[in-house]
């Protein structure tokens, strides 16, 4: 294999993991690897992604052996700074602005910095926020929601050394429930409180999210049934996780605590107050945006579209009764066509902005609850369940039919605005690169398995 050869391999695994760890669905991966190795002049190719794996096959001539490289890929949380450097960095190679060389010197220099940059304290204190805005999303109290940002950053400096250490993904999680429990005991029983139940669950709710909820529904619409097989059962596996090491906490310190301190009952999100409840999500969003290396504009423009998204969602439940999952999957269509719409401004893909702007929403507090409700026989553990599932459905679906109508009318506009300025032009092969590049933004919905996807 040639020097040459090698490096495209080396930018096409490392573009492919910062895209496939931080939520990007199969299709859209495929499409821009695709699109790569057209633009690097590699032929006969064929982009193969399955579970935790990316495999990349060419041929070099016509009747010879085809080469393969086969490249793992670990899961991993959303790193907003990670991936709009990557995704910038293809788009300028994509446009012929760099070549390969200084695509793959760019793509070294970000994973060293990436070892080398402190990020502790933003992840930290970003989660501390995101506790505080579940905490008055819940109803919680000053003291509780200074709990719920205490539990928070010891939670994320626990997986922070968990992670760094290499244990195993269930047992990380399992170990971070079973520490949020004994942290909010302790700290209710010290402050004579008893919404320990609300401390916990806003210091774990955006854990049972998931950062590839959305994936999964793309790469089930686009045919990539083993991909959205292997993310679900990695949301499933890692939920386990946590709501194990959850109820082995709360078995363990109520012969302790006694009925002092209750650490599960069945609480909702308060709605009463328009301004605390978006103001919660405000603070989830921007929270968890901070924790994933989100800064300046991307950190304005994921509190916002958080904010948006609980307004819309009161507007519609208080003011004109719209029942609530029709609520929801409406909210999730407005936002994700708005992620992308502001997707190319911010340099971040939609489904990382949709993750975020939808976490509010997000049903971990039902999932939480039906889990626990099984174990210790407190109300309708089915019930509760199901509404996690529906809500789940809901937002996902809403959020990729938003992402889909407008995307496709955004790409009809660019082809009627590439027919203006080229008349006697093809959009389908003249400046390939140019609508390749231009798509890496926006989600894919169609099925390019072999080639780079032909457009009409």
């Amino acid at each position: 294999m040639s020097p040459s050869s090698t490096k495209i391999f080396e930018f096409l695994f490392d573009a492919g993991e910062g895209l496939l760890r931080s939520g990007a669905s199969a299709a859209s991966t495929t499409k821009t690897l695709l699109a790569i190795c057209a633009q690097a002049g590699l032929k006969n190719v064929t982009v193969s992604i399955i579970v935790g794996q990316l495999t990349v096959s060419y041929q070099p001539e016509d009747g010879s052996y085809p080469i393969s490289r086969v490249h793992n890929i670990t899961p991993g949380i959303l790193d907003i700074w990670w991936r709009s450097r990557s995704e910038n960095t293809i788009e300028r190679f994509l446009l012929g602005e760099i070549d390969i060389d200084q695509a793959d010197r760019e793509f070294k220099q970000f994973y060293q910095r990436q070892k080398n940059r402190s990020t502790w304290w933003w992840t930290t204190s970003g989660y501390g926020i995101l506790g505080m805005g579940f905490s008055i999303l819940l109803g919680g109290d000053f003291v509780t929601t200074l709990g719920a940002v205490l539990v928070s950053m010891c939670v994320s400096m626990l997986f922070r050394w968990l992670s760094r250490v290499g244990a195993p993904g269930i047992f990380s999680y399992a170990a971070g429930g079973f520490i949020a429990v004994l942290l909010a005991a302790g700290f209710m029983m010290l402050t004579n409180t008893n919404q320990a139940t609300i401390c916990v669950v806003s210091a774990l709710a955006a854990r049972l999210a998931g950062v590839t909820a959305y994936a999964v529904i793309q790469d089930s619409i686009t045919g990539w049934y083993l991909s959205a097989a292997g993310r679900f059962v990695d949301i499933a596996v890692c939920t386990a996780g946590l709501i194990s090491g959850v109820a082995v906490a709360i078995a363990a310190a109520n012969p302790f605590i006694g009925d002092d301190v209750q650490l599960v009952e069945l609480v909702t999100a308060d709605t009463g107050s328009w301004f605390y409840s978006i103001l919660g999500a405000a603070l989830v969003a921007g929270g968890f945006a901070l924790a994933s290396g989100g800064l300046k504009i991307r950190l304005v423009a994921m509190t916002v579209l958080g904010s948006l998204a609980q307004a819309l969602y009161l507007v519609m439940t208080k003011l004109y009764n719209v029942e609530t999952f029709f609520a929801i999957f409406a909210v999730g269509t407005i936002i994700g066509g708005i992620c992308v719409m502001v997707s190319r401004k911010v340099s971040l893909t939609s489904n990382a902005l949709m993750l975020v702007a939808l976490l509010p929403l997000f049903p971990g507090l039902m999932i939480y609850q039906g889990a626990l409700s099984y174990f210790f026989g407190i109300g309708d553990s089915g019930t509760s369940l199901m509404e996690a599932l529906v809500t789940t459905y809901c937002l996902s679906m809403g959020g990729t039919l938003g992402q889909y109508l407008v995307s496709q009318a955004m790409w009809q506009a660019r082809k009627q605005q590439f027919r203006r300025r080229y008349p006697d032009g093809n959009f389908d092969t003249d400046q390939a690169h140019e609508y390749q590049a231009q798509d890496i933004m926006l989600p894919i919905f169609s099925k390019p398995f072999n080639s780079a996807e032909p457009r009409e």
